[in-house]
């Protein structure tokens, strides 16, 4: 990955552990795709709520996070043993899902942080091992006489002997499995968010709430670790490969891909190393400044690398692939930009279908009120046996 303004040798030593270890329109029958289960277009039911807690998905809050429900409804209409790609994986949600109907998942993003979870979502573990490493990890720690002190930055929101814990768990996580590292990471945003009275939103921080209260971290990764070990099932294998979803063709074989199922960076310039992951990455000493300058979330750029991305997705399709996009309105410099029509537009494939909905009952009722936005979201769907390219 193209990363800028190094500072640090933890982003490659991330790199290297990574490295290591709704109201619905549905649409009319159409020509059979070969990888769906029932002949016709995708269909999407209507969704009362869009986040399931008692789910594997709950271990980390990333930005941006797709809806494990939105995706399982959608993974279940294809055929076991199709091969996914979500060449902007995030955490893995669409990757898991895939898992878990029995696709060959892969999944791609340049951020190390998210690759780094979406492994422990997906590989196989012993969970008893796993128990057995935690409890041994934490014994460790709080026998440890030296270790290092929280960085300043992220050491503001924690109660110092909660923070204190934190950096005793690091200092004996060097041999910490993907799972456990997921864990570890979700504890400190659990933690932060406890320390400061539970006042902030899930996905999200706010202002330093006096006094911090002391939270007892080796509690709280080992209820994390237990609530989400038995959701792994790490069958049929997975990859995540951290890599620019702009240069996928190298690291993915021509023609190979089935389906590609994604949800895009936001192109009004989320930013993936924001809130909770910003707290994280400081606390692990890694530079975001390197991380955020190699992902797509640049407004100014974002027609070019994103047409650069599916050019190069292109070429891991084959003539009769489906290629599904979840993407947004957004409002962009006054400006209401619906997504169906930017990436229709860029897009090297015809004749796609749209599927356009909008959620209830969630938080992003707010923002589409503020952004005057009716319809949240728009599915389109590529299917190339049927529709072709440009």
């Amino acid at each position: 990955m193209k990363l800028v303004g190094i500072s640090s040798s933890r982003v490659d030593s991330l790199l290297a552990r990574c490295a290591h270890s709704m109201s619905v329109m549905n649409e009319p029958a159409a020509e059979d795709s070969h990888f769906l289960i029932s002949p016709g277009k995708i269909t999407l039911r209507h969704l009362e709520k869009v986040s399931n807690p008692q789910s594997i998905h709950g271990i980390y809050p990333y930005r941006g996070k797709m809806s494990p429900i939105d995706a399982a409804q959608i993974i279940s209409q294809f055929a076991p043993h199709s091969r996914l790609l979500d060449p902007f994986c995030g955490t893995g949600t669409i990757v898991y899902e895939a898992q878990q109907y029995g696709l060959l998942g892969t999944g791609v993003d340049n951020n190390p942080l998210a690759c780094m979870i979406a492994r422990g979502k997906t590989e196989p573990l012993d969970k008893e091992a796993v128990l057995i490493h935690l409890e041994n990890a934490i014994a460790d720690a709080q026998a440890l006489t030296d270790f290092p002190r929280m960085p300043a930055g992220p050491a503001r929101y924690f109660h110092s002997t909660t923070a204190d814990q934190i950096m005793r768990i690091l200092s004996v996580s060097r041999d910490f499995s993907p799972f456990l590292l997921a864990c570890f990471y979700g504890a400190i945003c659990l933690a932060a968010r406890a320390c400061n009275g539970w006042l902030w939103t899930s996905t999200s921080i706010g202002k330093i709430n006096s006094p911090l209260r002391c939270i007892d971290f080796y509690s709280a990764l080992q209820r994390k670790v237990r609530k989400h070990v038995d959701f792994v099932r790490g069958a049929p294998p997975a990859k995540i490969h951290i890599h620019d979803a702009r240069l996928i063709h190298e690291i993915i074989p021509s023609h190979s891909i089935d389906i590609v199922y994604t949800s895009p960076p936001y192109f009004d310039a989320l930013d993936y190393t924001g809130y909770y992951t910003k707290l994280v990455l400081e606390i692990l000493d890694v530079d975001r400044a390197r991380i955020r300058g190699g992902l797509i979330q640049r407004f100014a750029t974002y027609r070019k690398d994103m047409r650069d991305a599916l050019l190069a997705i292109d070429t891991v399709v084959h003539d009769k692939s489906i290629i599904i996009f979840v993407v947004g309105n957004r409002m962009v410099h006054k400006k209401l930009v619906r997504g169906a029509d930017f990436f229709s537009d860029i897009a090297p494939w015809a004749n796609p279908y749209v599927i356009e909905r909008e959620y209830t009952n969630t938080a992003s009722e707010l923002w589409d009120s503020i952004n005057a936005t009716r319809r949240k979201e728009q599915v389109i769907v590529w299917n190339l046996a049927t529709g072709g390219r440009k």
